[in-house]
């Protein structure tokens, strides 16, 4: 009897031992928190991260005088700054690599933070980039310094890159920056560095035109992410050629001049070179535009006097003459001055601006809020086109981004 009455328990132990189980099994997830995934993004898949160290506030902030910068700046956190290799695109949609910098400020909290995008100057030397050297992304380190996430693209050609650089493309500006900001939000996800959807862009010159190609990018086509606002400073955005147009007797810089045609003329093979510059500074340009000199070691090398340097046909005819007219197109087809960002953008220009006319940024805001935009504008009575010059403007743009956070 005592033999079958324990079978006759065995199902009722079985049963409880399930239980237990179970219950073993559901309590601890009942105390776990769910992880929240990310996403993976569009573009801009991070394939290399590298530590280039940490700059603390006492270093940042020794460099204002250098940089031109007011004392009422105080660098608040020191930055930790990585270079990165990511995955974009090139111009005609195929997979390329891409190499930039990020810099994360060391706040001590795990407070979400708001992402910077930061857009240097025309770059001729393919290593005077952030990844190379954390201080030509200072748009991005000072940003940093004040308590921003930032990234800084070295753009497509410059740093590791090996697609061909073209400064005035639309396609290719705004793709290796839209894409590391995709890639960083993602990357972010995955190590713990918490961040808000805000997202910011800060351009400075040829920065001013990336950043307006990335408003155009977004418009056509949206990311996971939308621009809160943006500080343009000292940009162009207009680059179309008048019938009209007359080249300066005097060049502000011979190699900012000839570096966009002259990229332009070696990603199309048309002998552009042949029909523009005239002998002996034609038989250097190869020479000089490798990415191994700077603007000013090739500014050396040429003439600053437009007759000496141009053609005659390029000097009389540049907007009208059939030599040109491949190149006029490219010009037009890559302007963004009828671009209306979706939220707010702050101009920042010079009158006393030798390279870029301050009408540049006068005109695009006068076309976006004709147009539905909204932009702001402030016009600098003196300095010129240097990032010295501007480099307080560079503080006053931190500082309007603020009232957006």
């Amino acid at each position: 009897m005592n033999y079958i009455k324990g079978m006759e328990r065995q199902p009722y132990l079985k049963i409880l031992q399930l239980l237990w189980v179970i219950i073993i099994l559901f309590i601890p997830a009942c105390g776990d928190k769910p992880e929240e995934s990310c996403v993976d993004p569009t573009g801009g898949q991070f394939i290399e991260v590298r530590s280039m160290g940490t700059i603390d506030t006492k270093f940042i902030n020794d460099l204002r005088p250098s940089f031109g910068i007011p004392e009422t700046f105080i660098a608040q956190f020191d930055v930790e700054v990585f270079a990165v290799t990511y995955a974009t695109t090139d111009p005609d949609g195929k997979e390329a690599t891409a190499t930039g910098a990020i810099y994360i400020p060391k706040t001590g909290n795990s407070d979400p933070l708001s992402l910077l995008s930061g857009q240097h100057g025309l770059t001729i030397k393919k290593r005077d980039v952030p990844s190379t050297l954390p201080l030509y992304g200072y748009l991005g380190l000072f940003g940093a310094a004040t308590g921003y996430a930032s990234v800084q693209a070295d753009y497509l050609g410059l740093g590791n890159s090996d697609t061909q650089n073209q400064p005035v493309n639309q396609k290719a500006s705004a793709m290796a920056v839209v894409d590391l900001i995709e890639g960083f939000r993602h990357y972010a996800c995955e190590n713990d560095i918490p961040l808000n959807e805000n997202v910011f862009l800060l351009g400075y010159s040829n920065g001013g035109y990336v950043s307006m190609a990335v408003h155009h990018e977004l418009n056509k086509n949206p990311r996971s992410f939308e621009i809160k606002a943006s500080v343009m400073v000292a940009g162009y955005f207009d680059i179309t050629v008048a019938e009209t147009v007359q080249i300066a007797d005097t060049l502000y810089r011979p190699a900012w001049a000839l570096y966009t045609p002259f990229m332009y003329d070696q990603q199309y093979k048309l002998g552009l070179m042949d029909k523009m510059v005239k002998s002996p500074y034609r038989e250097k340009l190869n020479d000089l535009f490798t990415g191994e000199k700077d603007g000013s070691e090739i500014d050396r090398a040429l003439t600053p006097i437009s007759k000496n340097l141009f053609t005659d046909a390029a000097l009389t005819g540049f907007g009208t003459h059939s030599d040109f007219a491949s190149y006029r197109k490219a010009l037009s087809d890559n302007s963004l001055n009828e671009v209306v960002p979706k939220s707010p953008v702050l101009f920042i220009h010079s009158k006393e601006d030798g390279a870029v006319d301050f009408e540049q940024s006068v005109n695009m805001h006068a076309y976006i809020n004709a147009h539905g935009g909204t932009a702001s504008m402030t016009l600098l009575e003196t300095g010129g086109h240097e990032p010295a010059a501007y480099s307080p403007s560079v503080i006053q743009a931190i500082d309007w981004l603020k009232q957006y956070e």
